[in-house]
């Protein structure tokens, strides 16, 4: 929100007197840069949201529609590939830019100057990038200068390495020659060329902790890449324009410093002392710097010696507090929830879930342990607590890769311990016939209570927080954090295999459901009637009848309406139509036929097979061409089946929703009804699913349909969509967009979330035979739960990770989201989720509240079902085609307003009521995590009034010693750097 606010001034503000406004966003990954760009583009279509890599800038100045064409734009970039380059040889791309750019100095053709530029490229492949890169234009400019900076000696150099490729199969290259070196040689200098070329005008370094290595000096000898890393870094922040320009720096974190550090921290974690100072350093530049740090010492050196005092010199600290939030106020603003609620818990809540261990965990540990022994691996206490079945789960970790090792000649003591450990791993056979899998620890199973309660085991999504009928579930999400990086694999694995059965799978469902159910069988969930989507509306219903008690009250209302506007003479012209075509005839009898000429096709990866949608299209347009009719019809047996399509149908209802966001056009314009069309094909996808079949217990692919109408209608997905399309809408910023712009974002993430594909999670199975150790791999398939996991930069591992974590924000599976550190900062989990869950304590606990942080953020799930609970009657006193959303979060806003609130962090970010941010510890019996946590806990209260502190362990122990009152005094001295 603020670097969105930031944007939008610098572009009012030089918009005419500028030619070209570049905005550069820097943050750490390529998963929190595919999660944030869309949402800082402010202008909508004016500009194109560009996420590349700093060296491959040439590419993008002068192509069609490039950066020098556009008057604004928003460029994306992680460090790893625009700044800190090392001696690496970078990506082909890249390799091929700078040959193609070189190539006329450099003079050879052959196959050794292909070597040194190939890297990991067969030979057979590089040809088809050099002749990629020769189609593209490349920005003169760039390349003019690029070739001024590599020398004669350098070009040279090249030439004596190609020269050696082509002589010898293994070349010994000099050092000064070896293809990685030169290449991130030429990558640097490339770099710096193309950071005047980017004319910056505002950067904005987004979780600029990860990387706060590039802020500050480095010695070349000690590190000389840092150095060149953080000089590249320096040319870019104090950039410099010809036309006197100067760039402007965001820095943006939560946590821009170390926050805390204890005793028992290592060392190389950081020192917050010495990193807040570093940091003040750098926000207050290099001239005024070095001075405000030294006043910020001296005054926060009196602030200890009155906390210290306390509460004989109560005045003397708020008078050193003031001081030094007049200093710190003019680089830093920082709006803490915590102070947005009464009892000041930020709507945290504890849930301490007991956490047992059976006499089976014991006889795993003993086992296990046992085979770590023999292979010289590490104690496997502490994974043993966090995860069951430990050699089916140890890819990465000495204790597999020593077994591996000794696969060929084990010794008979090993034989004999895999042997007695057997019964203790997951076989191939239990996965696939979907065997009972004991959960075998304690963890595991408290994790399980909570993920399939409120019947989710049995669910496809979540309840809505706003139901059409009924009152409203609690059901939420669940994200978890572990130390251990097997932790994720195992709770995938075992969660959803155990759903996987509780759903009803079996191994003959397996082959029974291989082959999706036609486009023709499913005709009616796949078509959006615009009759039915305006007769029956369920908050038009609830403002004429009151809220529905229950389905049943809910689908009697919509056939009194249908009754009520369709006349008997109609109903008894289409009433013989065949059920599957029953909406289709209703909307040629009415007048309301779909101009299919006009309906564009929009495939998507995730619909079931290439062409669906066309296929659908054709299908529906030629599906009353058809003479299938049932005879006479009871007209009341009519207006059910209507009903229940009307409520039932996710054509019908992506169609409902879909106008609400989009009420500048009408119900049956063509776009709405093609982004309709592609949702529904991916709800056919789901339950397409082999578990979604056996859910539904679908015996015949004919009559499928009318369970999937039932299924849909039942479980509120009307409710559902309103709730899920409203969040996608703000998520992308497609506020502005024109509707069928607007439709068709929508759409696309919709249908990337409801299809996601099952994960493959990769076990191992030990055995002994013959002399020898045998690892066989298999399998299982993890919908229900999920890991999240960033290993790799690669646009494909990014790609799927993105869809993980929008499937995680949406209420589609996965209702469980497992992740390590990676999932700890600057990402988003919060649209579903109101549970982190502490598989493993922290040792800080300013990483508490950063993984609470995830889920605890704008409109998360908490703060919309208490906003419903105060405002659920708003939307019935809106007449139009307006998000139930929309309305109750603007009634709750202007409810603040008129209190003398501002009506900002209240009511999006934090919303009193019932619902709360739950703070799930699971802690083994006679754990030391017991004490660990208490430790915590009280420390997370208190260590804000060690900020800017040496040895801040210190303050908060004499803290902690105090009684509850002097506590709730010393929380008036915190330095709140909150903006007015």
């Amino acid at each position: 929100m603020v670097a969105r606010g930031v944007i939008a001034k610098t572009i009012e503000h030089l918009m005419g007197k500028v030619d070209r406004i570049d905005i550069v966003y820097i943050c750490s990954n390529q998963a929190i840069a595919e999660q944030n760009i869309k949402s800082l583009n402010v202008v909508g279509s004016v500009t194109k949201p560009l996420n590349t890599r700093l060296t491959l800038l040439p590419l993008e100045i002068e192509k069609k529609g490039g950066i020098a064409s556009r008057p604004i734009n928003l460029i994306s970039l992680t460090p790893g590939t625009a700044l800190d380059l090392k001696s690496s040889l970078g990506t082909a791309p890249e390799r091929a830019l700078i040959f193609e750019m070189l190539r006329e100095r450099i003079g050879l053709r052959h196959r050794g100057i292909q070597r040194v530029f190939r890297g990991g490229v067969s030979d057979e492949n590089w040809p088809d990038w050099t002749a990629w890169i020769r189609s593209e234009r490349i920005s003169r400019d760039i390349a003019d200068k690029f070739n001024r900076v590599v020398d004669d000696t350098f070009i040279e150099r090249i030439r004596e390495a190609a020269d050696l490729a082509r002589r010898h199969k293994h070349p010994n290259y000099p050092d000064d020659q070896r293809p990685a070196a030169m290449i991130g040689e030429l990558r640097r200098m490339l770099a710096k060329i193309c950071v005047d070329a980017l004319t910056p005008d505002l950067i904005i370094l987004d979780e600029f902790q990860r990387f706060a290595e590039l802020l500050h000096d480095h010695d070349v000898e000690v590190a000389p890449e840092k150095a060149a890393a953080a000089e590249l870094a320096r040319a870019l922040f104090s950039y410099n324009g010809e036309d006197g320009s100067k760039a402007r720096l965001l820095l943006l974190s939560a946590t821009p410093y170390r926050m805390l550090t204890l005793s028992s921290d290592a060392p190389e974690d950081g020192e917050h002392y010495d990193d807040f100072l570093r940091t003040m350093r750098f926000l207050f530049g290099d001239a005024e710097g070095p001075a405000r740090v030294e006043e910020l010492k001296s005054e926060l050196i009196k602030f200890r010696r009155s906390l210290q005092s306390m509460p004989d010199a109560r005045a003397a600290a708020i008078a050193q507090r003031d001081r030094l939030h007049g200093i710190l106020s003019q680089v830093i603003a920082r709006t803490e929830r915590v102070d947005s609620t009464e009892d000041r818990n930020s709507l945290v809540q504890e849930v301490m879930p007991e956490v047992s261990i059976a006499t089976d965990d014991l006889r795993e540990a003993k086992a296990v342990a046992k085979v770590a022994e023999l292979v010289g691996a590490p104690s496997i206490v502490e994974y043993w607590k966090s995860a069951p079945y430990l050699l089916n789960f140890m890819r990465g970790y000495k204790l597999r890769d020593r077994l591996q090792a000794l696969k060929p000649k084990p010794a008979a003591e090993l034989r004999k311990a895999i042997r007695d450990a057997s019964t203790h791993f997951i076989s191939k056979k239990q996965v696939e016939e979907y065997g009972a899998i004991p959960f075998r620890n304690g963890r595991m199973r408290a994790l399980a209570d909570l993920a399939f309660s409120d019947a989710l085991d049995r669910s496809l999504w979540i309840p809505p927080s706003r139901p059409s009928f009924g009152t409203p579930r609690s059901a939420t999400k669940a994200l978890v954090f572990s130390d251990w990086s097997m932790v994720p694999d195992a709770i995938a694995a075992l969660l959803s295999h155990e759903a996987s059965r509780r759903m009803g799978m079996s191994p003959d469902l397996v082959s029974r459901t291989s082959r999706p159910i036609g486009i023709d069988e499913l005709v009616p969930m796949l078509y959006p009637s615009p009759s039915l989507a305006e007769l029956v509306d369920p908050i038009a219903l609830e403002r004429q009848f009151g809220r529905a008690e229950s389905y049943e009250n809910l689908h009697a209302q919509a056939c009194m309406v249908l009754r009520e506007r369709l006349a008997v003479d109609a109903i008894a012209e289409f009433a013989q139509t065949n059920d599957r075509l029953l909406a289709l005839a209703l909307d040629r009898t009415l007048g309301r036929e779909v101009e299919w000429a006009n309906v564009g096709v929009v495939d998507h990866e995730g619909h079931d097979e290439h062409g669906a949608m066309s296929r659908t299209i054709a299908t529906l347009r030629d599906a009353l061409q058809t003479d299938e009719h049932q005879g006479d019809v009871d007209p009341d047996t009519v207006i059910e089946k209507l009903a229940s399509l009307a409520l039932g149908s996710p054509a019908v209802c992506a169609l409902r929703a879909l106008s609400r966001l989009c009420p500048e056009v009408a119900l049956d314009d063509p776009v709405l009804i093609s982004a309709s069309i592609g949702i529904a094909l991916g709800f056919r996808s789901l339950y397409n699913q082999p578990e979604t079949r056996a859910l539904l217990a679908e015996t015949s692919p004919l009559n499928y349909w009318r369970d999937i109408i039932k299924h849909a209608a039942r479980n509120d997905l009307p409710a559902v969509l309103d709730e899920y399309l409203h969040l996608v809408l703000e998520s992308e910023r497609a506020e502005k967009l024109a509707p069928q712009d607007r439709a068709t974002i929508i759409a696309s993430n919709v249908i990337a979330v409801v299809a996601l594909r099952p994960a493959q999670i990769t076990l191992d199975h030990w055995s002994t035979k013959a002399g020898r150790l045998h690892d066989q791999t298999f399998e299982v398939r993890a919908r229900f739960a999920m890991r999240f996991a960033t290993k790799a930069e690669d646009e494909k591992d990014v790609r799927r990770t993105s869809v993980v974590q929008a499937a995680f924000k949406s209420p589609f599976r996965p209702f469980v989201l497992a992740s390590t550190s990676i999932g700890q900062e600057g990402l988003d989990f919060h649209p579903y989720c109101s549970r982190i869950v502490h598989w493993n304590l922290p040792r800080n606990p300013v990483d508490i509240e950063q993984r609470e942080g995830r889920v605890h953020r704008y409109k998360n799930h908490a703060v919309r079902r208490n906003v419903v609970a105060a405002f659920s009657a708003t939307p019935l006193a809106a007449q139009s085609r307006q998000s139930p959303w929309v309305s109750m979060f603007e009634a709750a806003q202007a409810d603040e307003v008129s209190r003398g609130r501002s009506g900002d962090i209240i009511p999006f970010w934090v919303y009193p009521g019932n619902h709360k941010i739950e703070r799930v510890a699971l802690i083994p019996p006679f754990s030391r995590e017991k004490e660990r946590y208490k430790a915590l806990i009280t420390s997370l209260a208190t260590y804000r009034l060690a900020f800017g502190q040496p040895r801040q362990d210190e303050l908060i122990s004499l803290f902690s010693g105090m009684n509850d009152d002097l506590v709730r005094e010393l929380s008036e001295l915190q330095i709140s750097l909150r903006p007015n």
